[in-house]
Formats: structure tokens, sequence, C-alpha cells
């Protein structure tokens, strides 16, 4: 029988580059080494949708409380699975509640992965209001009640180390066979900069203007 594995993840499937480079990417080699996969986001493709628009708070109180109440539905069927990976966390807001049940309560060990310095405050405009709601300080837990950390840095290492011995670096990667040279054309003379980034990491790409302006006068670019 295979051996089945939860991942459970922010966002849907094919919706942040987190996930895309974190994990998605190597489900279909997972599946060919007889692994059932399973991925859970927090939120729905539906309740995505609203998420970074200005506005919308009712909206997307709705669609907090919906994905809260699949969280929940989730803790029934984790007997079912002999592995669990959780990316980043299991819920947007609020304390690490589905991570201590699993954790504390079903005794259920699980590898935890985060690929970014999450643990400090950073937030888009539209969701300025969540911003309070977010628990930052819920990272060093999950940390200590995983049964290993994965990590894509030293540096976020070096911080999951003062919580967990389990601590092991996994960089981040593209996909240049099967995916990104695929959709490059290789005979364009232009180059192209393009940015992985998210709504909440859109504010840092001023700071990357001079440079960008520097390669821009030597260099034909194409910005994506």
């Amino acid at each position: 029988m295979n051996k089945r594995v939860l991942f459970i993840a922010p966002y849907p499937f094919g919706q942040a580059p987190s996930q895309r480079f974190r994990f998605e990417q190597y489900v279909s080699i997972l599946e060919e080494n007889d692994l059932d996969i399973k991925i859970a986001p927090f939120l729905s493709e539906r309740d995505w949708a609203p998420l970074y628009k200005k506005g919308s708070f009712f909206r997307k109180g709705l669609s907090m409380l919906r994905s809260f109440i699949r969280r929940f539905y989730l803790l029934f069927s984790l007997y079912k699975f002999d592995f669990i990976f959780i990316h980043r966390e299991a819920s947007m807001i609020g304390p690490p509640v589905f991570e201590w049940i699993i954790a504390k309560v079903f005794r259920k060990k699980f590898i935890y992965d985060f690929d970014d310095a999450i643990w400090l405050p950073n937030y888009s405009q539209s969701n300025v209001r969540f911003h309070q709601l977010k628990a930052y300080w819920k990272i060093k837990k999950i940390i200590s009640w995983a049964d290993q950390v994965v990590v894509g840095n030293s540096y976020l290492k070096d911080y999951a180390l003062q919580f967990n011995p389990n601590v092991k670096i996994i960089p981040t990667t593209i996909d240049t066979i099967n995916v990104h040279n695929k959709c490059t054309n290789h005979d364009s003379k232009k180059i192209n900069i393009d940015w992985t980034g998210s709504h909440t990491t859109m504010g840092y790409l001023p700071y990357l203007s001079p440079v960008l302006k520097e390669l821009e006068k030597s260099l034909t670019l194409n910005f994506e």
C-alpha cells in the first residue's frame, strides 16, 4: 500500500510562489515514487479571489470563516496519513491552534517548512485590518512542535535552531528542465527579469529600481 502524505498550506494549488517552489513542483515526482499526495490549502480558490482586493472586508471575513471550518473538518482525517507536511502555517490568521492539535492532541509528527523570515511582521495594504490577527509569534511555537524543520537558507536555519535541533536546509529551486526553460524563447536577444514575489513583498520592488535602471543602460531588458 502506498504511503499517504498530507500537505497543509495557506494558498490554493498553483497560486503562490512559495508553495510552487517549495513543494508543488515535486508532487508529480513524489507520486511517481508511490506516494499518495493530498494538498489541503487553508483558502479555496473561491476564497483566494477577494483576499488581496482593497475593501471587501465582509467577503474576506466570510472567506476566513469558511477556511477555518474546512481546517476543523480536516483534523478528523489526519489518521489516514502517514506523513504530514506543513508549509508556513495551517491558518493565515490567529494562533497556531491547528498545529497544536496536530502535535499535542493527535500526537502526529509533522515536517514544518518555511522559506522566508515569516516571524517578522509583513503585510499588504489591502489587508491591513487583518495585520493584528496574524500572530507572527506563532512561528517559533510551530517550529518547536515539529518533528523536522525544513528551511530555504542558513539565515532561516539559525533562527529555527533556537527552538528545534532538527533543522535541515533544502534550498528553494526552480525547475529549469520541465517548466522555466520550456516557456522561454531562447532565440530572443532580450533579457527578461521576472518577479516571483507576492502581494506582501511587492513593496520591495522600488528598492531595486536604481539597479534595474543601471542595467537598462547597457542591456536590452524586458521587465515582467
